[in-house]
């Protein structure tokens, strides 16, 4: 039963681009990690779904048709119309490595789409071909198989999304209170809530017995701060997501440093 609608993607390489660029979670930022040769380029943006796993162990690839180009690490919210079912050759051996297509939300021109039967056949024809000679460039197989429908495509997303296991556990220490002992206001901690679950489908808060943080500051005062920690879990981490996020909330909570930590776990 398909229970998401909408996906949230990751551009890796921009429409137009003669060079591959690749998310690397453990560096936190994108690195380059080929030219293509020269006059070929990325048709449409090239990234992948966060949050999921495909056969090759990789998140799935995703083709964003828009009529722009976006930059490495955009994130856009978009709308599953399809995909390209395809096997491709690695380290000798064939694997399952589909395309999915997707529109962003904010798309004018292709705001129409919602079915992959709604391009026109050249699009999907141009497509496949791209990844037919990109490989080729390497001396690799890409074969497609079949075009999915919308439908399809989004139970395989769903499959891709389960069975990432999650394997980090993310903590943030948010404060009860400034400086001078003034609660903050209650939204700011509801707005933690409602952003933390949808980007991670949940959480788990300790607002019954708040942690308690004691250190010294500049003037050597000790200053003690009561606190909310919030807790998710995942399986992979996002050093630019957890950075950014960081310094948000470090300006809301007007604090000039902010704990964010992580820790393995083992989920039995």
């Amino acid at each position: 039963m398909i229970t998401i609608k909408h996906i949230f993607c990751t551009a890796e390489t921009p429409k137009g681009s003669n060079a591959k660029y690749n998310y690397d979670p453990n560096c936190g930022g994108f690195v380059l990690a080929k030219y293509l040769p020269l006059g070929f380029v990325f048709p449409y943006d090239f990234g992948f779904i966060p949050g999921t796993e495909g056969e090759d162990g990789d998140p799935l690839d995703v083709i964003i048709i828009a009529e722009q180009g976006t930059f490495p690490g955009c994130m856009m919210k978009c709308r599953v119309i399809g995909a390209i079912k395809a096997v491709q050759q690695e380290t000798g051996e064939m694997v399952e490595n589909d395309r999915f297509l997707v529109v962003p939300e904010t798309s004018m021109i292709f705001g129409n789409i919602h079915r992959v039967a709604q391009l026109p056949d050249t699009v999907l024809e141009e497509l496949q071909n791209f990844f037919i000679s990109y490989n080729k460039q390497e001396d690799k197989l890409f074969r497609p198989l079949k075009i999915m429908s919308a439908k399809d495509a989004l139970n395989a997303i769903e499959i891709a999304k389960k069975k990432m296991k999650p394997a980090k556990k993310i903590e943030i220490f948010v404060p009860l209170t400034d400086r001078k002992g003034k609660p903050f206001p209650n939204y700011l901690y509801k707005n933690i809530k409602k952003q933390l679950t949808k980007d991670f489908g949940g959480m788990t808060a300790y607002i019954q017995a708040p942690a308690e943080g004691i250190w010294a500051d500049e003037g050597q005062e000790v200053v003690k701060d009561r606190m909310i920690v919030y807790e998710v879990m995942v399986p992979v981490v996002d050093q630019s997501y957890w950075r950014e996020y960081k310094h948000k909330l470090e300006y809301q909570f007007a604090q000039k440093e902010l704990v964010i930590r992580q820790s393995d776990i083992a989920v039995f």
